[in-house]
């Protein structure tokens, strides 16, 4: 049963459960006609017993007493028989009763006069009134076999017999016919989901548009395909920066050792080898350290953001970083002129201005100045810091959010960057449902603008 396909399991579960109602169907039916016929047939006993009964008090002489309601009423077979009840039963006439129907006196006595009794008993049918008269106790019994209710009850079984594997038939064949048509559709979506492969996730599914549940279904598998392709996209993209970010350092770590282990070398040079390879792997360790902090800020919960105040969090981070502008020579200047707040999380808001921060102080000229400047302005807290510096160029600019993109300019190890401090920063300030944008010019300075919505909710 378990490795039916659900078109099968259906058609067997329609089956059986059509089967099932049809049989109860049947026995109801079977029920309901046997009470219907049985009461027709007592109804005209009672008729017929009362009819009798009214000749019988309207005769004088019991001798002259004549029972043709067989044919007046048209209702056979009939059978009469009319007894006094003395110390035991006395029959003063009878038409054909049968023999096999018993006569006992002690149950005559039970009965009440005046009511019409029905008793079943050999396959007959008997309606009995006990009544007076002349002070004398009579019964009069009417019988007739229940020829007429088994005959009914047979051909209803022999309609059933025919008519419920007609209808079993017709319902399976239509019931494959509906269950066909309404898992076609989602055929034809097992048969296009495995024309898709993972090395392209471009394709999609067709949609009937009419807005049905399987037009859903598509929908939200198209949808799912379009996510996967996107993540699969900064997969493949990130697997190819992150290995060739990697492989360099690796490479250099390399060729150091094996210059190195050439022939013997000095004190001084094998000190000077390891000082490289120290510098390439602490590239390496800052690499994997800021992926890992960019996966965890892609999983970061609102759930744990407080009220933060922008305005103590800029001052904190120019505290931490103006030992590194002076090693630059560049001075920090800050202008802030109202106190803000925000929901977030103000460890991860430092980070971000620490990033764009140290950008602005390592790409600066000496002696240069980097400007931060704090406002409100129409319900959104701006955040400029403006440098000095070399600048970026118009087609760097574009992309100086991708991950471990670095201008030309700034691809040295002085810099000590890894590529993936603004992804960091883009990353976070998005997060808190804010902006960022640059604006720079060559040899005279870059402008980055953040803004939050006041009071914005992460």
């Amino acid at each position: 049963m378990n490795k039916l396909t659900i078109k099968k399991k259906l058609l067997l579960y329609g089956f059986i459960i059509q089967t099932l109602v049809l049989v109860i169907f049947s026995i109801s039916l079977h029920k309901s006609l046997e009470l219907a016929t049985l009461d027709k047939l007592e109804n005209t006993l009672r008729i017929v017993l009362l009819d009798i009964a009214d000749d019988i008090l309207e005769h004088n002489n019991f001798d002259d007493l004549t029972f043709n309601e067989e044919d007046e009423y048209k209702f056979e077979p009939l059978y009469i028989r009319f007894s006094k009840v003395d110390k035991e039963l006395k029959i003063i006439k009878e038409i054909d009763f049968p023999k096999e129907i018993s006569n006992k006196f002690e149950k005559i006595n039970l009965y009440q006069n005046d009511i019409i009794y029905f008793e079943q008993e050999n396959s007959f049918i008997i309606s009995k009134l006990k009544f007076n008269i002349n002070n004398e106790l009579y019964i009069l019994e009417i019988a007739t076999d229940n020829k007429n209710l088994n005959d009914t009850l047979e051909n209803l079984i022999y309609i059933l017999l025919f008519i419920i594997p007609i209808i079993l038939i017709f319902t399976t064949v239509g019931g494959y016919f509906l269950i066909y048509k309404s898992f076609h559709p989602v055929e034809q979506i097992i048969k296009n989901l495995k024309e898709i492969k993972v090395k392209d996730l471009t394709k999609r599914l067709q949609r009937l548009e009419n807005g049905d549940e399987i037009d859903s279904l598509s929908s939200e598998i198209n949808n799912l395909l379009q996510r996967l392709e996107i993540s699969f996209d900064k997969i493949y993209q990130f697997s190819s920066d992150a290995s060739h970010e990697l492989k360099t350092p690796l490479t250099i770590i390399r060729g150091e050792i094996e210059i190195a282990l050439r022939k013997d070398r000095s004190n001084d040079e094998y000190r000077e080898t390891l000082k490289n390879c120290l510098d390439e792997v602490i590239i390496i360790q800052q690499t994997v350290n800021d992926l890992l902090y960019l996966a965890k800020i892609e999983e970061q919960n609102s759930l744990n953001y407080e009220e933060i105040y922008l305005d103590e969090v800029i001052l904190e981070s120019i505290k931490e970083l103006k030992p590194f502008a002076k090693l630059k020579e560049v001075e920090i200047q800050s202008n802030i002129k109202d106190a803000s707040t925000i929901k977030g999380n103000s460890k991860l808001v430092k980070i971000a201005i620490n990033n764009i921060l140290k950008n602005a102080i390592s790409f600066s000229q000496k002696e240069s100045k980097v400007l931060i400047n704090s406002f409100i302005k129409d319900e959104s807290i701006y955040i400029v810091i403006k440098d000095f510096g070399i600048g970026i160029s118009e087609d760097d600019l574009k992309k100086i959010f991708e991950k471990f993109y670095r201008t030309d300019k700034s691809r040295n190890k002085n810099s000590g960057g890894t590529g993936l401090g603004l992804s960091i920063s883009q990353k976070i300030i998005h997060n808190h449902k804010g902006t960022i944008s640059y604006e720079s010019e060559e040899n005279i300075g870059t402008k980055v603008t953040i803004q939050f919505t006041k009071n914005s909710q992460s």
